[in-house]
């Protein structure tokens, strides 16, 4: 393993990300998923470099509705992605990102049941996104952030 470039412990793993969330379908849902991962609660930080980016990138090209491929509903990693970086990011800003995101996430899903499209996951899909929204003004609550932009 190299040593650490930039304060990153892994970044030859954090190249292979960057690199799934290029090539679409199951490898984005995969790099969303390792990024979630990385973000759980600990001691100590274990972000991978500017995930927000990857995140971000991989949402913005699906006009924030990624596509589960089986049930045609919203990808849960999408959603856990957004919540665990902004959750456990570390710092004030993450938590308004991720506040932002889910916002527009649930945006997507209003656009997508209006549009006249079957979407008989959207109770579900919306149930999951408010939940993370509850959670993230739980966590804003007790670090005292006031999450009111949606940048």
């Amino acid at each position: 393993m190299r040593k650490k470039e930039n304060g990153e412990e892994f970044p030859e793993l954090f190249a292979l990300i960057e690199s799934y969330a290029r090539e679409g379908g199951e490898r984005e849902a995969m790099a969303l998923k390792v990024i979630g991962g990385a973000y759980l609660p600990s001691h100590e930080s274990r972000g991978l470099g500017d995930a927000k980016r990857v995140v971000d990138g991989i949402l913005d090209k699906h006009g924030y509705f990624v596509e589960h491929g089986e049930s045609g509903g919203l990808h849960p990693q999408s959603v856990y992605a957004v919540l665990n970086v902004a959750k456990h990011g570390g710092m004030d800003a993450d938590l308004k990102w991720g506040a932002s995101r889910l916002f527009r996430i649930m945006e997507a899903l209003g656009k997508r049941a209006g549009d006249g499209e079957s979407y008989p996951k959207h109770a579900a899909d919306a149930a999951l996104v408010s939940a993370s929204l509850a959670q993230l003004a739980g966590a804003a609550h007790s670090s005292r952030v006031h999450i009111t932009s949606m940048n």
